[in-house]
């Protein structure tokens, strides 16, 4: 066995594109989540007091910010193999390991801002509905 192919398999580039896969999947996976757990809070609100909704947007917008990470940490893994020269298994598993830690803070990520983002919304409409409430007596 060549000193190239023991260090160098051709198994290698699953494993730094398994990195990619899961960079993109999991961060969509979470943006997700945090944009229809946040839509579900704004819809709630936004019955009561449409002239909220437009306020109410910003978690929706940072969940949406969360797939972007997550796709340009895939294309910085992407960018960094070159079919010509030798993807080692350390680089595999180096890509490997950071996909997955972007792709696994999205996904934790989008799915504190669902919840804190439909909480939120929907405790913004109940103080918004008091404040208004109370200065009317």
């Amino acid at each position: 066995m060549e000193a190239s192919q023991e260090f160098c398999p051709a198994y290698s580039t699953f494993f730094g594109f398994a990195g990619v896969a899961s960079a993109m999947i999991f961060t969509a996976m979470g943006s997700a989540y945090g944009t229809a757990k946040s839509g579900i809070g704004i819809t709630g609100a936004g019955t009561f007091k449409p002239h909220l909704i437009m306020k109410a947007l910003i978690p929706v917008v940072m969940a949406g910010i969360i797939a972007v990470y997550g796709l340009v940490s895939a294309v910085l893994i992407s960018g960094s193999m070159n079919p010509n020269e030798g993807y080692s298994l350390y680089s595999g598993m180096m890509h490997l390991a950071s996909g997955l830690c972007v792709g696994l803070t999205g996904l934790a990520a989008g799915w504190c801002i669902g919840i804190v983002g439909d909480v939120g919304v929907r405790g913004f409409g109940f103080i918004w509905t008091n404040r208004v409430s109370n200065s009317e007596h």
